[in-house]
């Protein structure tokens, strides 16, 4: 899945330099995964990204967004092939979950960003936002078609439905470090959550018909 950054306003005529975009983002992430959010400054990352601080004024308002879209980047898009069944494309969006733990720099970063959050709620609002809540849209979007094609019940609430299925990822991924989040856990995941989810049979007893009442002609 894609996520979408919003730049601050820049001088027309002066394109964006990618390299100087991937050194301030570079620049962000070490100095997340070193001293965390609070110690973290504009003027470090332009110092660290070898920038003036007017080039980092420009992309970004403040250290919120910068931080923001920095940490964005960790997030691998989703690669869902066309056509793809609905087991296999949840598979796919929970394995690029679980890709993350494969990074020494999440690792660091996620916990820290998690405990930032408690003296800045509008942090992880803004990531939440920007990051948590496309990707939670992409999963509903996948379980609304498990239950148009009889996957799924239809009753399921999709908000708890999503947990179900991001909720063991992310405590592996951040609590349960040890030993990491093995490829096929998010196959496992999903299978669990789609037998939970499966409709029910009828509870219902079956009644059989009624004897029709025997006719003369029956009798004869």
């Amino acid at each position: 899945m894609t996520t979408t950054t919003e730049a601050a306003p820049r001088q027309a005529g002066r394109p964006r330099d990618p390299r100087v975009d991937a050194a301030i983002v570079d620049a962000t992430l070490q100095l997340l995964a070193d001293g965390g959010y609070t110690s973290l400054s504009m003027e470090a990352v332009a110092a660290h990204a070898g920038v003036g601080k007017a080039t980092l004024y420009r992309r970004y308002a403040g250290k919120e967004q910068l931080v923001v879209d920095a940490v964005a980047t960790l997030s691998e898009p989703a690669e869902v092939v066309q056509g793809a069944s609905v087991r296999d494309e949840l598979v796919v969006r929970l394995e690029a979950i679980r890709r993350k733990s494969e990074s020494s720099l999440a690792g660091k970063i996620f916990p820290r960003l998690i405990s930032a959050s408690a003296e800045n709620p509008e942090l992880m609002r803004s990531y939440r936002r920007q990051v948590l809540a496309p990707r939670r849209l992409a999963f509903a979007a996948a379980l609304r078609r498990g239950i148009d094609e009889g996957l799924v019940r239809a009753d399921v609430d999709l908000d708890y439905a999503v947990d179900l299925l991001v909720g063991p990822m992310a405590y592996r991924n951040l609590m349960r470090t040890e030993p990491p989040p093995a490829p096929e856990l998010a196959a496992r995941i999903v299978d669990d959550v789609l037998v939970a989810l499966a409709p029910r049979p009828d509870p219902r007893p079956r009644t059989s018909p009624a004897p029709r009442p025997a006719s003369p002609k029956d009798l004869a």
